[in-house]
């Protein structure tokens, strides 16, 4: 019977959704718990706070974006966004 089929399918996929929604709702409640506690989420930074002023007190000094990449041992785009003008420097100082 086509009913009795569509009819066990739409029911199923009910039960579905119910658990998908469940799921999500604990993923959330996770998430928050975890900020709560001062889990830092997310990627890992690549510089440390200590570095990231180490880089800007050797920019100040004048040196090159690429020699301080070197010294740290990330790439001049890392440097770069850390040393620009308009970057923000939260944490440092």
């Amino acid at each position: 019977q086509p009913f009795c089929e569509i009819s066990a399918l739409t029911i199923l996929a009910g039960f579905a959704e119910f658990e998908r929604e469940i799921i999500r709702e604990r993923t959330v409640a996770g998430l928050e718990a975890a900020r709560a506690a001062g889990k830092r989420l997310g990627r890992r930074p690549k510089l440390t706070d200590r570095q990231k002023t180490h880089a800007l007190t050797l920019s100040a000094a004048g040196q090159k974006n690429a020699q301080i990449a070197d010294i740290l041992g990330v790439s001049v785009s890392t440097i770069q966004r850390i040393t620009a003008p308009n970057a923000p420097q939260k944490g440092v100082f």
